[in-house]
């Protein structure tokens, strides 16, 4: 009976450890701005954001959370001088030491990070004539806007903002697709206007 009870001490012990321990984040990139940020992209939607830790440590510097959603974290610099080379640096998060690779942000990534963090909101619209685009990092691209029969409805432009607000008063209640396009991609996402 005693050994019964001693593996269930060490499975509650062990499990306990996992659980409270950080998993690193699927992608790690450097915003240089004022202050530097760091933002981190989980492929599969990531812990809650209460579960992240709200501090983080690159090189003997110091970032606290800042924007946290689904699929992302955003942390930027509170003390320190920042990243020292954001082409290899290892991060303290949680307690884990995650390290990464080609951290600097291209173009192809904020498209990839854009695509992850995207939020259409209020979704379905109920007495709104506004649709609000957010994304996590500036961008630029066409703004098309396609009820499910393969019509042009709607047309406007995202210039270098991580936001936008689209008047969609001339639009009746059904299911549209918005379609955000630059150059070399696309993201597409539904929304449902129910006035």
């Amino acid at each position: 009976m005693k050994h019964k009870y001693f593996f269930l001490f060490l499975i509650t012990i062990f499990g306990f450890q996992q659980a409270s321990s950080q998993a690193c984040p699927d992608n790690s990139f450097i915003i240089p701005s004022t202050p530097e940020e760091v933002l981190f992209v989980f492929d599969l939607p990531g812990p809650p954001c209460a579960s992240r830790p709200s501090a983080i440590v690159i090189d003997g510097s110091a970032y606290t959370l800042g924007n946290c959603d689904t699929f992302s974290s955003k942390y930027q610099l509170a003390s320190g001088s920042g990243v020292i080379d954001p082409n290899s640096y290892s991060v303290t998060y949680g307690s884990s030491t995650c390290d990464y690779t080609n951290g600097i942000l291209g173009i192809d990534d904020i498209f990839y990070i854009n695509n992850k963090t995207i939020q259409l909101s209020p979704n379905p619209i109920k007495n709104a004539s506004v649709l609000n685009i957010n994304f996590a990092l500036n961008m630029s691209a066409k703004i098309n806007v396609y009820s499910l029969d393969g019509k042009l409805v709607l047309r406007d432009q995202l210039n270098n903002s991580k936001f936008k607000d689209i008047n969609i008063s001339s639009l009746s209640n059904g299911i549209y697709l918005l379609r955000l396009e630059t150059d070399n991609s696309s993201i597409t996402k539904k929304f449902i206007i129910q006035n």
